[in-house]
């Protein structure tokens, strides 16, 4: 996998991090993230945007199934994004809204990158 795939990916992970920090900051969020404190609910994105980092990183270093698992889970969080930008667009929440689209075309960007030629 390209150097400028795993790079565009980790990007897109950090505005995914950051739009649903600040989703959940700004009041955002759904019934059940809002259940959640605030401490929990930052340790728990943390976390998932720990292991999607480890798995992009799996797949630059060439790990066996790494890639494919990343094409499948990517694709699934390509679609979510887009889910949540049509909710931020119904709410006009811009700053969620503004990282969230930032992420999905990183996403994309690295989407696309990973399968280029070399």
């Amino acid at each position: 996998m390209a150097r400028s795939a795993a790079l565009a990916w980790w990007a897109a992970t950090a505005c995914w991090f950051l739009g649903t920090l600040a989703g959940r900051l700004t009041g955002s969020h759904t019934e059940i993230t809002g259940a959640v404190p605030l401490p929990v609910a930052v340790l728990v994105f943390a976390l998932c945007a720990g292991l999607w980092a480890l798995l992009v990183y799996g797949a630059y270093r060439g790990l066996k199934g790494a890639r494919v698992v990343l094409a499948v889970a990517g694709g699934l969080a390509i679609v979510g994004l887009v889910a949540q930008l049509v909710g931020d667009v119904v709410t006009r929440n811009l700053v969620h809204g503004g990282l969230f689209l930032a992420a999905l075309v990183l996403a994309g960007a690295g989407f696309t990158l990973m399968f280029r030629d070399r």
